[in-house]
């Protein structure tokens, strides 16, 4: 699956929005992707179970290891296999294209409900 996305988020950055480092711009962007994601995971959990959400160095760091991740598995590993082998979930281009678009909006959805949901389990929950 995400052979996939990598695959769709290179499609743009080549095709849509061209740069001359596609393959480092898509590993930094998944990268950032899968960091909101997991990061909103990590502090919700944090927060809900022991009413400490988690500080902006800690989210950092949690975004330079998946970086580092990322960059060492797919720069060396399987860019090239990926971008050659063209993967589509289910044989179907469209569908990939709704997934990648479906993971990219939920990652980037955690940056503005993520705080918010925090915020309100400090209040109602640590708060007593």
């Amino acid at each position: 699956m995400i052979s996939i996305i990598y695959y769709y988020y290179y499609l743009f950055y080549t095709r849509i929005l061209p740069d001359d480092q596609p393959h480092l711009t898509v590993v930094f962007t998944l990268s950032v992707s899968e960091s909101f994601l997991i990061n909103g995971i990590i502090n919700l959990i944090c927060t809900k179970f022991f009413c400490y959400p988690l500080n902006k160095w800690t989210m950092i760091g949690i975004l330079l290891l998946i970086l580092l991740m990322n960059y060492l598995y797919f720069n060396f590993n399987r860019r090239d296999v990926i971008v050659g082998n063209k993967p589509k979930l289910l044989g179907s281009h469209i569908l990939s294209i709704l997934i990648t678009l479906l993971f990219f909006l939920i990652t980037a959805s955690f940056m503005f409900w993520g705080p918010i949901y925090t915020q309100l389990l400090l209040n109602s929950h640590c708060s007593k």
